[in-house]
């Protein structure tokens, strides 16, 4: 059985997974270049900042996904007060 809007779901955790792994990358490529000193301050400025906007884009991704489960909650509550006949999935 399908469930509306799997679609948006499966895309959104690749979304996630993408974030997660790109992120890790670039803090693992940090720390690394910072313990051996390959990195200019130019670098490590570059990729924590890159990092920061990474962990805002994966909150920012989680985020809309609490907003979109609450707004479905509230769908499916206005659909039984409109129609308390109605059946909900």
């Amino acid at each position: 059985m399908n469930e509306e809007g799997s679609g948006e779901r499966t895309d959104r955790e690749e979304l996630l997974a993408s974030i997660r792994r790109l992120t890790i990358a670039v803090l693992d490529y940090l720390e690394q270049g910072s313990k051996d000193k390959s990195l200019d301050q130019g670098e490590k400025r570059l990729l924590s900042s890159t990092g920061t906007r990474l962990l805002r884009l994966w909150k920012s991704t989680l985020n809309d996904d609490s907003t979109d489960k609450t707004n479905g909650w509230a769908r499916r509550r206005t659909s039984i007060v409109e129609d308390p006949a109605k059946e909900v999935p």
